[in-house]
């Protein structure tokens, strides 16, 4: 009965695709202005702090509301948006001066009041921020002047200014209630051209322009009146949706489809290289048994095994490409000059005899992502005898199992929430903490010095040092780096950046 089941299943969702690429795009939604989002992942809340999908940041992060400072993704440079200026006090002190002509959605004006009782809330304990590394770093906040006021930090924090200027919107003062109760949607205000005009958790979220957005704002002055959000889980449901003329914008699409969709009359697809990158990490710590991974020979031999490049062109799609480091390469601090391991596999087998095993080795491979990148690596690790027992499971567990280090290779992929810096990688993965499975102790030391050196240029020096280690060492072993699959109406014109944050504020109808 079981096997019945699934193979209905089977036969309803390609029915479901044979439907959908037959269909006939209407025309985008473009006669209200209204741009149309589907995805899979849920926004859970109106308070752009308290989500974890990427959406979210899109959305309820940079459309409704507006943070102190804006990251311009062509240079880098940080432009000034709510804080007309900034500056470092000392290596734990940043002051701010907001702008004169900002309102809330409201009419109220913005004030130093709004921006200290954000961070002051957002920093604490007991606010429960679902990513608390995105403030954790935060001490409070204090007003200086009506429209000045002092961020301080808990210790040097040098990519201070990467989270404030993409993570970190600043809320009205007072948003909760005495009690901690969350405001009506209809009493929602922010800073961003957008307001929001409708909203039904996890499911679906209109904003509209306001119209009044201030100028000068390095976001411009947005012309699409309206978007649309709603959550749908199936991919094969988005491709119908988008066909049908049910949608303008998908992303995330299968490399499999991208290629049908394509070919559709009225859809441009695009796959564009993102900061996310899969990479292999090693459990190089003491076992109960003589762990095989704490010989450099071993970790050689694994990454001259695989060929990326043909797992790349067979499996991940166009706009993937092997990455040099152990980072990506606009991250600060990202040297690409760094020992390479080419697909050689006679010297990955001369590695292992080296070693000892010259018979091979049997070792666990876990993973969360896709079956079939885990299944391609086992494959051409099986070829030169090192045999694999997959351990696909999900995130959650896969990270349980690497902080408890009863993982011996880990397939995973991280996209450093788009955070421009090399401190994004480094300090989840090599600042001694339960995720970090080298524990060497130089390594850590650098890294930490670098997650609170200020100065440029010795942190520069710091990350040059510490992956070269990496990857003498083969403590991670970059494997490539992912694109997003874009596929939108013809009639749209979106700019797209490697950080997978599409500016909608600068979409426009062609």
């Amino acid at each position: 009965m079981r096997v019945a089941s699934r193979l209905r299943t089977l036969f309803a969702a390609t029915a479901l695709m044979a439907s959908a690429f037959a269909a006939q795009p209407a025309l985008a939604n473009k006669a209200d202005s209204t741009l149309r989002w589907i995805s899979r992942y849920p926004i859970d809340s109106i308070d752009p702090y308290y989500n974890t999908a990427r959406e979210a940041l899109v959305i309820n992060g940079q459309l409704v509301w507006d943070t102190l400072i804006w990251r311009d993704p062509q240079s880098g440079e940080y432009k000034p948006l709510l804080a007309k200026e900034w500056k470092w006090v000392d290596d734990t002190t940043l002051e701010f001066t907001l702008r004169d002509d900002v309102k809330w959605h409201d009419d109220t004006p913005l004030t130093a009041d709004d921006a200290v009782y954000t961070f002051n809330r957002v920093s604490k304990t007991e606010a429960k921020i679902p990513v608390p590394t995105n403030v954790n770093w935060i001490k409070g906040a204090e007003k200086t002047g009506p429209l000045t006021f002092r961020l301080f930090l808990k210790q040097p924090f040098p990519v201070a200014l990467e989270y404030l200027s993409s993570l970190l919107p600043v809320l009205p003062n007072n948003l909760y209630g005495p009690n901690g109760e969350a405001p009506a949607v209809e009493k929602v205000v922010g800073t961003g051209p957008y307001k929001v005009t409708s909203f039904t958790p996890s499911a679906s979220i209109s904003i509209e322009l306001t119209g009044k957005y201030f100028k000068d704002s390095p976001k411009g002055q947005p012309t699409i009146k309206k978007m649309a959000y709603r959550v749908i889980p199936d991919n094969s449901t988005q491709i119908a949706e988008i066909l049908s003329g049910n949608a303008d914008w998908i992303w995330n699409v299968a490399s499999d489809q991208a290629a049908r969709l394509a070919s559709r009359p009225g859809i441009v697809v695009k796959s564009v290289e993102t900061m996310r990158l899969s990479f292999i990490t090693f459990n190089t710590r003491e076992t109960a048994t003589k762990n095989p991974l704490a010989d450099v020979r071993v970790r050689q031999a694994i990454a001259h095994a695989i060929d990326r490049d043909k797992i790349i062109k067979s499996m991940v799609g166009d706009g993937a490409n092997v990455p040099l480091s152990a980072c990506y390469k606009t991250q600060f601090g990202c040297t690409q000059e760094v020992t390479q391991y080419k697909y050689d596999p006679e010297l990955s087998k001369k590695l292992l005899a080296e070693a000892g095993y010259p018979n091979g080795v049997t070792l666990d491979l876990q993973a969360f992502r896709s079956r079939d990148w885990t299944a391609a690596v086992a494959g051409f690790l099986n070829v030169v005898g090192i045999k694999t027992t997959i351990n696909y499971i999900p995130y959650p567990a896969a990270q349980e199992r690497l902080a408890k280090g009863e993982m011996q290779l880990y397939l995973q992929d991280n996209g450093w929430l788009s955070i421009n810096d090399t401190a994004g990688p480094m300090n989840v993965y090599f600042a001694g903490d339960s995720y970090d499975a080298a524990r060497d102790a130089e390594l850590t030391a650098w890294v930490k010095e670098a997650a609170t050196t200020v100065d440029p240029e010795k942190r520069k020096a710091l990350y040059d040092k510490a992956l070269k280690r990496i990857s003498d060492k083969v403590y991670w072993l970059s494997m490539w780096t992912h694109p997003n699959v874009y596929a939108y109406t013809q009639d749209l014109d979106v700019p797209l950046y490697a950080d997978e944050n599409p500016r909608f504020y600068f979409a426009k109808w062609k």
